[in-house]
């Protein structure tokens, strides 16, 4: 989610800079932007659940289907 609530398709440079931001804080070489609104308010909701204490265990294969089925030719 951008900070000033701008909705829509994410830009090919506007992806980069976010990616280049995520890899300088984590030791990552993937990284996947999305602007897909489910999506977002699906990783949202994780990021709730998981701060409220749900458990990651039964989380994990909903997590997985909803990132395959944004990315699917990504393996």
């Amino acid at each position: 989610e951008l900070r000033d609530g701008t909705k829509g398709e994410v830009t090919g440079r506007l992806e980069n800079k976010i990616a280049d931001q995520v890899r300088a804080a984590a030791d990552l070489r993937n990284v996947f932007v999305s602007s897909h609104p489910d999506f977002v308010d699906r990783m949202t909701d994780y990021r709730k659940r998981i701060s409220e204490g749900d458990p990651i265990e039964g989380l994990f294969e909903e997590f997985t289907e909803t990132v395959r089925s944004v990315f699917p030719n990504v393996r």
